[in-house]
């Protein structure tokens, strides 16, 4: 028999989607041959499928054969013709006379066959035959029957290829769910009789679960989130809750403390107060981020705090916070490092307080350790040799992993920084090189400050001196320019003498090396008694040690002429004195405004003497000094780069 290779080329493929060849009987495919054959009243029938080589039965009733080759295969001629064909008697027609089916056993002589039209193409065909011939061929309600169980074969096979697609999705998506490295778990949620979510129970479990989580699949699936974390934090039922009754995914980044972790993920609603979820491990990262934060909080502390004291008790803050410890302090050695003086430092609310005077053989062998300048660093004081005697104390005070990290001061240990878990710990060698760099910096800092409190006490009892020495100018003075000068000069020279006192005490109080301007220039209207008729405004700037006793003349000086002639001589003037900071040129410029008003009418002065010479240096001793004598009273500007008033 002639066919069409092609064809059956292309059938095959179509054919390939169902991957049904060689299956076992199926009772379905049976049924339908069984009830054509009944119908269509012939003693056999078959599903046949043709392949690149053969025709396969599927599904056969009355005959022996499960298969033939395609030149010998009847159903071939229904497929490349894709219509019904009959034959009344085989052995008649000359495309089938000399078929071995004809000529031998089974001897068929009456053939039926119908099309198997599917999304791939025709494949095969439903047929019947009958070992008698058949003049007429079928009935027309024969015919149309045959047809209809056709189309339900190609049922069957849609069905059996929708299965085998979600049967091969389900284990694709089972085969990510057990090679996927982010933990995942499907659940439902457990709500009360209120309606309100309580917690979930855990229906799925991927194998990457216990990896991040350290707790087996088996331990889990089944059970309630309540019994496989004790003491679960509320905001996990909330995620959960809110992933559900929202019905969007809902991402997070939170720690179970109970595990003393870190995860990142998302839940996602599946409905039916079903969810799921994937997350992962990030305790790393968080730990890494928590500690680079506290290093930065950190050196604000060390660099902004002045008390040592206050120092060390907000660093310990920021220690204990950024390693999620129990507490944090800091306790000062004996020489001999036989007893430590605990200050009260952080600590969490349900640790016990610890601020004391504690020996070390109370709490083990530690001393040799200490001795030796080394930290001191136990995973769990209950089994570690050197405290496990001793641990009625360590309970005490709640600490079971514990380091101590050496403070020194000139090569010797002068203190410690300790820092306390209530369970017990595995110090890694990162967080113990974090710690004895926070101690560094610790230990730096402390030095530091004392040595400034050191050199304060050093500069106060030089600007004591001073103090004395210019009190002792003045005296001279007093007595050698007694018949010199006019009474009313002496008393300005005194009074400049009294400004530049003044000018060193306000850079003693600050750091030596500044004064701010609003204090220099409130303190000098203040000595003149006239502070509350004059009204300061600007900016806060630093001046340098030269700018501040400049400016302190220089004010001194405008502030004595307002009183001798301007519009403090006067029962309602007042004086506005203003600063701004000019950014307008290449340099910026600080520009002192003084503005007296309700005064005498002003006039320039007939003659300059000292005190007009010394208004004229301006605020660094380098001009840029305007004077208007204006009939509403004077006013000055007073400009000098900022950058110079605040170095010099």
């Amino acid at each position: 028999m002639d066919h069409d290779k092609t064809d059956s080329t292309t059938t095959s493929h179509g054919l390939r989607a169902y991957d049904i060849l060689d299956t076992p009987p199926e009772r379905g495919y049976d049924d339908l041959v069984a009830l054509a054959s009944q119908i269509c009243e012939t003693q056999s029938g078959v599903v046949s499928l043709i392949d690149r080589d053969r025709q396969w039965f599927k599904a056969r009733k009355g005959i022996a054969l499960c298969q033939t080759d395609l030149d010998n295969a009847i159903c071939m001629m229904v497929v490349n013709e894709d219509r019904i064909i009959e034959i009344d008697d085989l052995a008649d027609d000359p495309r089938t006379a000399h078929n071995p089916l004809v000529l031998e056993d089974p001897k068929l002589r009456f053939y039926a066959g119908v099309p198997l039209r599917t999304p791939f193409g025709t494949i095969g065909a439903l047929a019947v035959f009958d070992p008698a011939p058949r003049p007429g061929g079928l009935a027309p309600v024969q015919r149309l029957t045959l047809e209809k169980l056709a189309r339900l074969v190609v049922d069957l096979l849609e069905l059996r290829r929708q299965s085998l697609a979600h049967d091969t999705a389900r284990m694709h998506w089972r085969s990510l769910f057990e090679s996927m490295n982010e933990a995942f778990f499907l659940a439902e949620i457990e709500r009360d009789e209120q309606g309100i979510v309580r917690g979930w129970h855990y229906r799925e479990v991927n194998p990457a679960w216990a990896a991040h989580v350290g707790i087996e699949v088996s331990d889990v699936i089944g059970r309630s989130c309540h019994e496989v974390f004790l003491d679960l934090e509320p905001y996990w039922i909330d995620l959960a809750r809110r992933a559900v009754e929202e019905n969007r995914p809902v991402s997070f980044t939170q720690s179970v403390r109970a595990l003393d972790r870190w995860y990142e993920g998302t839940f996602y609603p599946v409905g039916a107060d079903m969810f799921s979820a994937t997350f992962r491990e990030v305790t790393a990262r968080i730990t890494a981020e928590k500690r680079q934060s506290g290093l930065v909080a950190l050196g604000d502390v060390l660099r902004d705090e002045r008390d040592i004291a206050t120092m060390i008790s907000r660093s310990m803050a920021v220690i204990g916070e950024a390693f999620g410890a129990d507490r944090a302090t800091y306790g000062e050695l004996d020489h001999d490092i036989e007893t430590l003086r605990v200050a009260e430092g952080w600590a969490l609310g349900d640790m016990p307080p610890i601020q004391g005077l504690y020996r070390f053989d109370d709490y083990g062998r530690l001393r040799e350790t200490l001795l030796a300048g080394e930290a001191l660093v136990i995973t769990d004081i209950l089994t570690d040799p050197r405290t496990a005697g001793d641990s009625a104390g360590w309970l005490a005070l709640k600490a079971r992993g514990v380091i101590n990290i050496p403070v020194r001061d000139d090569g010797r240990n002068v203190a410690l920084m300790l820092v306390h878990f209530s369970t017990p710990h595995v110090w890694t060698d990162e967080e113990i090189h974090w710690l004895h760099n926070a101690a560094d910096r610790l230990e730096v800092a402390i030095a530091r400050r004392r040595a400034d409190d050191f050199q304060a006490v050093i500069n106060g009892e030089i600007a004591h001196r001073l103090r004395n020495t210019l009190a002792m100018v003045q005296a001279v003075a007093r007595m050698t320019l007694r018949d010199a000068l006019s009474k009313d000069e002496a008393n300005r020279f005194y009074e400049r003498l009294q400004s530049l006192g003044r000018a060193h005490d306000l850079l003693h109080a600050g750091n030596q090396r500044a004064a701010h301007l609003g204090e220099l220039v409130g303190n000098i209207l203040g000595d003149a008694s006239v502070i509350d008729r004059c009204r300061l405004s600007g900016p806060v700037i630093r001046l340098g040690s030269r700018a501040a006793m400049s400016t302190a003349l220089l004010i001194h000086e405008m502030t004595t002429n307002a009183c001798k002639h301007g519009a403090l001589s006067a029962p309602d003037g007042a004086v506005k004195i203003c600063w701004e900071i000019d950014d307008q040129g290449p340099t910026h410029e600080l520009v002192l405004h003084w503005t007296e008003r309700n005064g005498p009418i002003t006039t320039p002065p007939i003659r300059g003497g000292f005190g007009s010479r010394l208004i004229s240096f301006g605020l660094i001793g380098t001009g840029g000094v305007v004077l208007r004598y204006e009939p509403e009273g004077l006013s000055a500007s007073f400009r000098a780069d900022l950058e110079k008033i605040m170095r010099t």
